[in-house]
């Protein structure tokens, strides 16, 4: 995989985006003016997708930001509906191997934990999914799947 999560840890993603002003997550910096990314109307899709991130990331707040970030599945109910939603976009993108391997990589990174990976890879193989490769995971991928680890954690 071309990127290293390991050099992007929930700390360093807040400040990111929190940005040089200490923008909000509604969009707007702390004097109500509108998100310098969403100003620019011919800004790489890309770059407003990131951003959006990592305004979810923002309001998630976590006292313990040491890793593994998801420790254990979440035993609630939206948590599953949660985890479909994740799991059936890593296919979409990257294929049935792609998504192990992400989630493989995920483990060796420390976003999630060994028996967590388990638990996702049982999930994977209950989706039907096309017998395609996918397009391949990019940063925008990763990024995703981390709100996704977030916002998992925050439900246990």
């Amino acid at each position: 995989m071309p990127i290293n999560p390991r050099d992007y840890d929930l700390t360093h993603l807040r400040e990111m985006a929190d940005g040089p002003d200490g923008d909000r997550p509604d969009g707007a910096d702390r004097h109500g003016q509108p998100d310098p990314l969403d100003a620019i109307p011919n800004a790489p899709e890309s770059e407003s997708f990131r951003a959006s991130l990592y305004r979810e990331l923002m309001p998630i707040s976590r006292d313990d930001t040491t890793k593994p970030y998801l420790s254990g599945m979440p035993e609630v109910q939206s948590a599953e509906f949660l985890i479909f939603e994740w799991l059936e976009y890593l296919l979409l993108h990257g294929g049935y191997r792609g998504a192990m391997e992400a989630l493989a990589y995920y483990e060796d990174v420390e976003w999630i934990t060994g028996s967590v990976r388990s638990e996702l890879g049982e999930y994977l193989m209950g989706i039907d999914h096309p017998a395609h490769d996918g397009e391949g995971l990019d940063v925008d991928d990763h990024l995703l799947s981390l709100v996704y680890v977030v916002k998992l954690d925050a439900m246990s």
